[in-house]
C-alpha cells in the first residue's frame, strides 16, 4: 500500500459538537465490547453499528474502516494516560524526588488498573503502529522532563535531564503495565509498587 493510500485511510471527520462527540464515544465503546467478546477479528463496522445502537452510516461518517477504530481506541487511551500523569505531576509538585516517582508510577498504574482487560487487549491485539504512539512518548517524556527539572540537584552531577526524563518516562510506562498485567501470584500491588520505585530512583541517582 502506498503511503498516501495509508494515510487516507487514517483519516476521519472529528467530532465538532457535544452530540457527535457523544456518537463517536458511542462507537468507540462498542468496539470494546467487541474487542472484549471476541478480540480485534470481532469488530467490523456492522457489529458496532449494532452494538452502539445506530445506523451503519453514522459509524462510516467518522470511520472509514476498522484501523481508524483501532487509532482511535489508542488516543483515547493515550489521552487518558496524559491526563492522569499531568494530575500527579500537579499533585506531587512540593513532594520530594521518590514522592514524585511514586505518585507517577501510581498515577500510571491506576490508568491501566481501571480496565486491565482492555489494557492487555489494546496491547496485544489492536494494531497501533500508525497511531500517535510516537507523539505520545514525546509528550510523556515532556511531562516528566518538566517534572524532573526541580530535583536537578538530587540528580547525579552532569546528569543530561532530558534523557534521564526519556528513559523515566518508558521505565514507568513499561512497569506500570507490567505491574497491573503482568504481577506474578504472591506479588502485592503495593510490593510490585516498592520495587519499582527502587528501581527508577536508583536510575535516576546514578
Amino acid at each position: 500500500m502506498r503511503r498516501d493510500s495509508k494515510k487516507s485511510s487514517l483519516r476521519r471527520r472529528r467530532p465538532a459538537q457535544t452530540r457527535a462527540q457523544v456518537t463517536v464515544e458511542a462507537i468507540l465503546d462498542a468496539a470494546v465490547r467487541l474487542l472484549k467478546r471476541g478480540g480485534s477479528a470481532c469488530i467490523t463496522t456492522n457489529r458496532m453499528a449494532e452494538t452502539a445502537g445506530i445506523s451503519i452510516g453514522s459509524v462510516y461518517q467518522y470511520f472509514p474502516n476498522k484501523h481508524a477504530v483501532f487509532v482511535a481506541l489508542h488516543e483515547r487511551h493515550i489521552r487518558h494516560v496524559d491526563a492522569a500523569m499531568r494530575r500527579k505531576v500537579a499533585e506531587s509538585r512540593r513532594a520530594p524526588l521518590q514522592g514524585l516517582v511514586q505518585s507517577l508510577l501510581e498515577g500510571m498504574i491506576e490508568t491501566h488498573a481501571a480496565d486491565p482487560q482492555l489494557a492487555e487487549l489494546l496491547q496485544s491485539e489492536v494494531p497501533h503502529r500508525a497511531d500517535g504512539s510516537a507523539a505520545f512518548s514525546t509528550r510523556l517524556s515532556d511531562i516528566f522532563l518538566a517534572a524532573l527539572t526541580p530535583h536537578r540537584k538530587a540528580l547525579s552531577r552532569g546528569t543530561d535531564l532530558r534523557t534521564r526524563a526519556f528513559i523515566t518516562a518508558n521505565l514507568i510506562d513499561s512497569l506500570g503495565h507490567a505491574i497491573v498485567l503482568y504481577r506474578p501470584p504472591g506479588l502485592s500491588l503495593e510490593a510490585a509498587k516498592e520495587e519499582a520505585g527502587k528501581a527508577i530512583l536508583a536510575y535516576l541517582s546514578s
